[in-house]
Parts: C-alpha cells; sequence; structure tokens
C-alpha cells in the first residue's frame, strides 16, 4: 500500500475474513482477467498489494510450478498470514515480501505485473505503474480489478441501501477516489502503458439469500470514517444489525439490489523493446 496508508478499511481480523469472502465472490472474474490478459504457464509474475494472498495464489494456480509469482504487501501481519496459506495450500510457486509500494523497486525483470484493488490507495497510482512496468520483459502483461464503490444501489431504490451507499461512497472520498476502477483507462495511460482493454461487471442478487454481508461489513470496516466525518452516529448504523435489515429491506420492497462496479482492464507493452519498456522508464 501507500506511503500515506490511504487504506481505510484496516488491517484487523475481521477485514481479512471479509476480504476471503469477497475474494471467493468475484475469483470466477479475477481468473477470467488473468486469462485473458494473457497470463499462462510458466511465467514470472510480480502482484502488488497482496493482502492475505488471494491474487497471488491464483495466479500461482495458472502459471504453474515453472512459474513464479511474488507479492508485495506492505502490512507484515498480511504478508505473514498470506505466507501461511500458501504453504497449506502447498505446491505453489508463491512467496511474499514487505514493501511499501510507493518506493517498491524490483530485483529482477517480470513477465506479468498484476493486481486487485490496491491501486486507489497509492498516492499516484499511474506513477507507481510506469516505474513497475519498466520491469517488464518485452510484451509483458499489465492487469488489473479495481472497484467503484458509487455504483451500490437497488432497484427500486430502498432507503436503506440509499444509505449505505451514502456513507461508503463519502466515506471512501475522504481517503481515496472512491471510482477510480471506472478511470483504469486514464490511469494506464497517464502510466505511459498502451490503451487497455476494459470490462465491467456487478454482482447481482434480490430475496433473502444475496450479498448482504458485503454491504454489512464493507460498512464496518469504515464505520469509524463514517462517525469521524459526521455522516452517521454509531446508533444509526447499527452495524450488528445492517446486514439482517438491508437483507429485510430487500425482501419486503422487492428490491434488485447492486454490487459495487468492479472493472478490469490489461494491456501488454510492445515486444520491440524500443517502443516498450524503455519509452516506459523515463
Amino acid at each position: 500500500m501507500s506511503s500515506n496508508d490511504n487504506y481505510l478499511l484496516g488491517r484487523t481480523a475481521e477485514e481479512l475474513h471479509r476480504l476471503a469472502r469477497q475474494a471467493a465472490l468475484i475469483e470466477p472474474e479475477t481468473e477470467d482477467l488473468f486469462r485473458r490478459s494473457g497470463i499462462s504457464a510458466g511465467m514470472n509474475v510480480l502482484e502488488i498489494g497482496s493482502g492475505a494472498g488471494d491474487v497471488a495464489m491464483l495466479v500461482g494456480r495458472i502459471v504453474g510450478p515453472i512459474g513464479s509469482v511474488l507479492g508485495i504487501e506492505r502490512s507484515a501481519d498480511s504478508a505473514t498470514l498470506a505466507t501461511e496459506r500458501v504453504a497449506a495450500a502447498g505446491n505453489l510457486p508463491v512467496r511474499f515480501e514487505v514493501a511499501d509500494l510507493d518506493s517498491y523497486t524490483p530485483r529482477g525483470r517480470y513477465d506479468a505485473l498484476v493486481g486487485r484493488f490496491v491501486l486507489p490507495y497509492l498516492a499516484d497510482p499511474s506513477a507507481t505503474l510506469r516505474h513497475l512496468a519498466s520491469y517488464l520483459n518485452p510484451g509483458g502483461v499489465v492487469a488489473f480489478l479495481e472497484f467503484d464503490v458509487t455504483k451500490i444501489c437497488s432497484v427500486p431504490e430502498g432507503p436503506l441501501f440509499r444509505k449505505v451507499s451514502d456513507w461508503m461512497t463519502k466515506a471512501f472520498s475522504d481517503k481515496i477516489n472512491p471510482s477510480l476502477g471506472s478511470a483504469l483507462g486514464s490511469v494506464f495511460h497517464d502510466a505511459g502503458l498502451p490503451w487497455p482493454q476494459m470490462m465491467s461487471f456487478q454482482k447481482v442478487c434480490c430475496g433473502p439469500d444475496g450479498f448482504y454481508w458485503l454491504l454489512a461489513e464493507t460498512t464496518r470496516a469504515v464505520l469509524p470514517h463514517i462517525v469521524r466525518l459526521g455522516l452517521a452516529a454509531s446508533d444509526e448504523v447499527d452495524i450488528d444489525t445492517l446486514e439482517a435489515r438491508l437483507r429485510e429491506e430487500a425482501v419486503v420492497r422487492r428490491l434488485t439490489v447492486f454490487s459495487p462496479r468492479w472493472v478490469s482492464a490489461w494491456t501488454k507493452l510492445p515486444r520491440h523493446p524500443a517502443s516498450g519498456i524503455k519509452a516506459i522508464r523515463t
């Protein structure tokens, strides 16, 4: 993460659990991004913002035993947890280093640079991409999946869902760009990368068996910021009952509920070094 530590969701055990559930929810789309981008067996991949290691482990399964994945994570506790999970999984060519992404300099060259839910928390996402992409081999892949929390909504609009959407958007806005995912094209371009291909998706649910936990637990993670900013008092949020109340509103009002928009972007460096890495590494 950034040296400014803009990761407003915290690094508690509860947050790591939320991240694991979220990772499982969007694993198919994340794997699709990496395969579409050209990541394949035998590649050496640099992954940034590793968290609990879900993305690095996914990429490790794609590149296989003849490839490798190096994950970079700011939090030593998260990196330790990720290392333990890799060991428990067995036979994954994945390891982690603790470093500040805003100042990290790779010691080798890589075939791909990847990450998920990391760029909004960096001091200058394009500058970091520009720097790290300069350590890719010609034809190297750059692939990221990021979020746009401003797109959380229900149809028709439910009052509690509207409140949760507003709370999250304003809490995130205090530290980061809450819609950076929707601007990934310009982030890549400002980094000197070729214009990326892009896709977006949202999870959609209705009835009692939806992802209401995701909205409630993300609200829990940013609750200190919601209260600090005066957006709502703790008793108004009533975090321990929020998931149940969201579910009840969705069922009673027959709502269709939309998750944050998640956006994937991927590109490849030119295979000719003169127009690729050297052009970026300026």
